[in-house]
């Protein structure tokens, strides 16, 4: 993906965070940070020629709020479905399964060509069904951060590009910032960390760090 594209995106992530202030959005307990308002531990993907699925889990804000302060953060898991070929679907039932367990639902169209729900999971997904019985198609799971470094580890290298920036507003006595970090990605099969300092509203530094070895492939 090219870097102006990367930067689009950055941009227009940004700007979604912001316009979500008052929405509700939903840590995950061990290496959770006071100063993290979001962060993602696992994200599963997987596609064919109908449909792109996608399962996240990590932590984040039960309501955000762009004010620079991580308040009430909790685990969450988040499934989301793409139709590559149709637009005519109004619902879309799953199935998530592993060797530990299963999980079953169905999916609302949001209005901009995705169904995604929040679930309660509790196992790690290897598969998931799509589609209603008899049409269902079957699409293998895998955890793009697989072998890679984790959100902890992309929030320490965003510190360190911000350090003295960190320093300056220290020193003006202003507060910490609170960090946000998302997986984006571009064409479904590259992905990098988008990790953002936000002060108040649009007021933010950002990064977007390569997963595998952490090289910073672009900075606002």
């Amino acid at each position: 993906m090219k870097k102006t594209s990367l930067l689009i995106i950055a941009a227009i992530l940004i700007v979604t965070i912001a316009a979500c202030a008052l929405a509700a959005c939903d840590k995950k307990g061990s290496e959770e940070s006071s100063d993290v308002s979001r962060f993602v531990t696992a994200l599963y993907t997987g596609e064919n020629s109908d449909f792109a699925v996608s399962v996240e889990t990590g932590g984040r804000e039960k309501t955000f709020i762009a004010d620079g302060k991580a308040t009430d953060v909790t685990d969450f898991a988040e499934i989301t479905v793409v139709p590559l070929k149709s637009n005519e679907f109004t619902e879309i039932p799953f199935t998530l399964s592993s060797e530990g367990g299963s999980l079953s639902g169905t999916l609302k169209d949001n209005g901009f060509g995705e169904f995604r729900s929040e679930i309660a999971l509790d196992f790690v997904p290897s598969k998931v069904l799509v589609g209603e019985e008899g049409k269902q198609s079957e699409i293998a799971l895998a955890d793009v951060l697989a072998g890679k470094l984790g959100w902890s580890d992309a929030v320490n290298i965003a510190r360190k590009e911000f350090a003295d920036r960190t320093a300056t507003e220290s020193a003006d006595g202003d507060k910490s910032r609170e960090v946000y970090v998302k997986l984006i990605t571009g064409d479904r099969k590259t992905y990098y960390y988008y990790v953002a300092f936000i002060g108040k509203g649009v007021d933010y530094w950002a990064v977007l760090l390569d997963p595998v070895d952490g090289t910073v492939i672009s900075k606002k």
